[in-house]
């Protein structure tokens, strides 16, 4: 894969028999021009290149163009369990207790390599903006030395709530990257601490991120305070004896603890029933699909369909290595597809890119428009290329592809 990290005194006109600008129908026989690390034309390239003077030109004949992918949701300090857990189908307690034994038993050095070998793969599969979650800050210097732009989640896991919500004391080198608190989920943040969390954020204009409505074994403890959740949560010396059950779902609970708005992403929302939609509805929070992650643990299929129906902004995550087989965005938009007959092309092509940019801050990125950043990917086709827009959209997901060029700034 060839790649160029674009300057201010780049002038280029690039030219591909397809470019999927996601703000607008696919171009055939497109071309986008880039001038000072933005995009200032998109269109048809007859049209594009008879204005286009002291450009350098760039044809790139029977490929496609896009933007860089956006992997909203991930752990990298867990890319050293790749191949250790095998799928669960259900058994989500399980599947927590080993994922916290054969975490404790990773070396830091395990942990890093295994760390830069996925940022490295996900920058290969063409990944431009990452959502990453770490209990420790072990793999921070590696996202903020990289060429990636995205979030650093700091979690917070602490049910007895004693945990002392400090000022952030790490800083990023660099713009690209955010840094912030996130709690880990409604069963593992006392309420206090998970309304501490949302408060440090909205201070400080940060997204507040949570897993929620995951598995059963959710809903269970918190509509019953009792359950699997409960016994693991007193092996692990963090349950709170004043602790009361809300009795309610996981999204009603956030609900009520004045949690869910436009600032808040929500990760999995698997378990989430019709009264839950119109609390959704109303208050907007983002949504990030984790599917692979979902069908790995066997926890169920999140309502995709009902959620965009709600208005709600979706975008998708890979989760860790720990419940999936690949860190791989495209087999997360073929899983979807799969499962998901009913979703268009468009609109999942929408959540990999634009949504899942403006989800995590970046407003000029993740779309071919004038004015935004040409973080943009050069993909040739293993299928013929189709001259309809419909069919190249269900190409681009489902086909064998790879990536030739990548611009980035």
């Amino acid at each position: 894969m060839g790649e160029l990290k674009l300057q201010p005194y780049h002038h280029y006109l690039i030219r591909a028999k397809w470019i999927i600008p996601i703000l607008s129908k696919p171009i055939l026989d497109g071309a986008i021009e880039i001038k000072n690390k933005k995009i200032v034309k998109v269109g048809k390239f007859k049209e594009i290149h008879r204005e286009a003077v002291f450009v350098k030109f760039l044809d790139f004949g029977e490929t496609v163009i896009l933007p860089a992918l956006v992997n909203a949701h991930t752990h990298l300090e867990l890319s050293g369990l790749r191949s250790k857990l095998s799928p669960f189908y259900g058994d989500f307690i399980s599947w927590v207790r080993n994922v916290i034994k054969l975490k404790q038993e990773m070396s830091l050095v395990e942990i890093r390599e295994s760390a830069k070998l996925v940022l490295y793969h996900l920058w290969r599969e063409g990944v431009g903006i990452i959502g990453d979650v770490g209990n420790t800050a072990i793999t921070l210097d590696l996202l903020c030395n990289s060429p990636f732009y995205g979030y650093f989640f700091q979690e917070v896991i602490s049910f007895k709530g004693g945990y002392n919500l400090k000022e952030i004391q790490f800083k990023a080198p660099s713009s690209n990257f955010r840094i912030t608190y996130s709690a880990h989920a409604p069963y593992s943040v006392s309420p206090l601490l998970l309304q501490a969390i949302k408060s440090y954020n909205k201070k400080r204009n940060k997204l507040f991120c949570i897993h929620c409505a995951e598995s059963l074994e959710e809903i269970v403890f918190l509509k019953k305070g009792e359950g699997p959740l409960q016994e693991l949560l007193k092996e692990r010396a963090q349950w709170n004896e004043n602790f009361v059950p809300p009795g309610v779902s996981p999204i009603k609970y956030l609900d009520s603890l004045k949690l869910l708005d436009e600032y808040t992403l929500l990760i999995h929302a698997v378990h989430v029933d019709e009264e839950d939609l119109k609390i959704l509805e109303k208050t907007k929070p983002k949504i990030c699909i984790c599917l692979g992650s979902n069908l790995f643990i066997g926890v169920g299929i999140p309502k995709i369909k009902e959620f965009l129906k709600a208005g709600l902004d979706i975008c998708i995550g890979t989760d860790s290595l720990a419940s999936n087989d690949k860190i791989s965005v495209w087999e997360e938009m073929k899983t979807i597809s799969t499962y998901c007959p009913d979703i268009s092309p468009e609109e999942i092509l929408k959540m990999a890119t634009l949504n899942g940019a403006k989800i995590l801050g970046f407003d000029k990125m993740g779309a071919i428009f004038p004015g935004y950043y040409p973080n943009i990917l050069v993909l040739e086709i293993k299928d013929n290329l189709s001259e309809k827009p419909g069919d190249i959209l269900r190409t681009l997901i489902n086909a064998e592809k790879e990536i030739k060029f990548r611009f980035y700034v």
